[in-house]
């Protein structure tokens, strides 16, 4: 579905992804994980088109989309969130999901409508007059999926949605993630939080230094002493 071939990508001199290489499987929940300065952003900033000085090739769905624009890709059907949430402060939240629905709809009565099921979805129908700028952290995070749902997706790239969670926001996020899958939508999700995305992941990839260190089902991936000695450390291996 998702095919990454030799991707390459400097800041200035330094070459932060070398040559890394691999697919998605459609319908699965992927897990890209490694330490900061991984490459983890990086590669999703150059698979959505934010990058496009970069060496190698994506292919989806047997199409290259190397160079296209972010809103090409989006309109093929791959759709990104981002660590920083930035929602637009000033209207509500239907309004925020109305744009993201609006890039495939072209009446505003169907992306109102479309905005309020996909809040509604991730729990936020309640809250869809409320401006964007008085949520909460978790708040905004839904939100933020919720704008990339608008788009409708085939492959949705979550970058880091569980960071700064507490618990039972967690186990909601762990709910909603499982119920974007179920939808039928594949997932690339970057988390820190090791038992949340062993737990989620079907396949989890292993990032380094900007290089493909490995991949494999979670519990391959925490008993490989290589991924132990580079991210997760002695302490995750006995837990």
């Amino acid at each position: 579905m998702l095919e990454l071939k030799n991707i390459e990508k400097k800041f200035g001199g330094n070459l932060v992804l070398q040559g890394i290489s691999f697919s998605l499987e459609p319908g699965r929940i992927t897990g890209l994980i490694g330490p900061n300065g991984a490459g983890k952003t990086t590669l999703f900033n150059v698979i959505t088109g934010f990058h496009k000085d970069h060496s190698g090739t994506v292919i989806f769905s047997g199409d290259k989309i190397t160079g296209l624009n972010p809103e090409d890709i989006c309109k093929k059907g791959i759709c990104r969130t981002f660590q920083v949430t930035k929602p637009f402060a000033n209207i509500t939240l239907t309004q925020n999901v109305m744009i993201g629905a609006l890039s495939r709809l072209e009446r505003i009565k169907d992306a109102r409508r479309k905005a309020q099921e996909i809040l509604d979805f991730v729990g936020l129908y309640e809250k869809r007059e409320i401006l964007g700028r008085n949520l909460t952290i978790a708040d905004r995070k839904k939100l933020e999926i919720a704008r990339g749902l608008a788009t409708s997706p085939k492959i949705f790239l979550l970058d880091e949605v569980m960071a700064g969670l507490n618990e039972s926001e967690l186990l909601e996020m762990k709910k909603l993630i499982r119920n974007i899958a179920d939808s039928g939508i594949t997932l690339l999700i970057i988390e820190h939080i090791m038992t949340v995305i062993m737990e989620l992941s079907q396949k989890v990839i292993v990032l380094d230094q900007g290089k493909f260190l490995t991949s494999g089902t979670p519990e391959q991936v925490t008993k490989n002493p290589e991924v132990i000695k580079a991210y997760l450390g002695k302490e995750f291996k006995h837990a």
